[in-house]
């Protein structure tokens, strides 16, 4: 008799909840010593990537507003990043990768690379694309524009 798919959904969320917490354990240990940790870097990523705005943070991470304040704080305080007042809309502001944050953010990313070659170094190469792409269909990735739909 086959397993039940309502248990198997249940065991792959429980399985995804622990990797995540092994990876972010890891990762935090690692960014440390930068006084960074795997939410700072998260955010360093999305702003690289042209995720401007706190209110957009908030939204990409599904975080809270007072959590991202404290983070971005964090990372104005340590220079790596800068804020301008938009041109368009004076009560947001515009958050970008100072140079300091930009060589920090490619520290950050060995380490990440580091951490996920770690956690998932059993899983080969074609079962990792494949993960990837059923993880996506179950957040219903819009992979054009990287929306969460």
């Amino acid at each position: 008799m086959s397993e039940d798919r309502a248990q198997i959904s249940i065991d792959v969320g429980v399985l995804l909840n622990q990797v995540h917490s092994v990876a972010t354990e890891r990762l935090n240990a690692a960014l440390q010593p930068m006084n960074l940790t795997s939410r700072h870097a998260a955010v360093m990523f999305l702003i690289r990537d042209r995720v401007e705005t706190q209110r957009d943070l908030v939204v990409r991470l599904n975080t809270d507003k007072t959590g991202m304040v404290r983070m971005i704080d964090d990372l104005d305080r340590l220079g790596y990043i800068s804020r301008t007042p938009s041109t368009n809309d004076r009560r947001v502001t515009i958050l970008t990768l100072t140079a300091s944050g930009q060589v920090a953010l490619r520290e950050a990313q060995q380490h990440t690379r580091r951490v996920a070659d770690d956690v998932f170094h059993a899983v080969d190469h074609d079962d990792l694309l494949a993960m990837r792409t059923t993880l996506r269909r179950v957040l219903r990735l819009d992979v054009s524009n990287g929306n969460i739909l």
